[in-house]
Parts: structure tokens; C-alpha cells; sequence
């Protein structure tokens, strides 16, 4: 399935920037997960989670299993990693 992107926000929206951000969270998420199915041939959410804060220190935030916007970093030089890889 190929989704094509569009943009949802308004360009004189208040949380412009966040919103950016997000794209680029989402982004960023896809070629790490990526990497995360190569070493493992399944795709599992909570498993992902832990793949992704022992690797690049962040922190998903889950709700029923599927992945949010949110996020925490949990180790700083690891998600500089993730910031300069990604």
C-alpha cells in the first residue's frame, strides 16, 4: 500500500512547528522499523518499544498496542544517535 503524503495543519497553525516534528518522528519511526524487522522478521509493537529505547533511548508511548505521537527520551546520547542517523 503506498500512501501519499499530505499535510494536516494549516500553515498559520500555533503548533506549526510540533506538527512538523511529528512528521519527522513518523519518518524516522518507518526506517527504524526497518531496521528492527531485518534482525527480527516480525513486527511486534512492544517489542519494537524495547528495540527502539535499547538502541536510540526513546521511550514510545503505547496506547492498546499501537504507537502514539509521544515519546520520551530516556537516554540522551543515545537518541543524539537517533537525531544524527535519522
Amino acid at each position: 500500500m503506498n500512501i501519499k503524503p499530505f499535510q494536516d495543519y494549516d500553515d498559520d497553525d500555533p503548533n506549526f512547528e510540533q506538527r512538523i516534528n511529528r512528521w519527522k518522528y513518523w519518518t524516522a519511526l518507518k526506517v527504524v522499523r526497518n531496521e528492527y524487522i531485518e534482525s527480527k522478521k516480525d513486527f511486534d509493537a512492544y517489542e519494537f518499544e524495547d528495540y527502539l529505547e535499547k538502541h536510540y533511548g526513546i521511550r514510545m508511548n503505547l496506547v492498546n498496542g499501537n504507537i502514539t505521537d509521544g515519546y520520551q527520551v530516556v537516554d540522551e546520547k543515545k537518541f543524539l544517535i537517533f537525531l544524527l542517523k535519522f
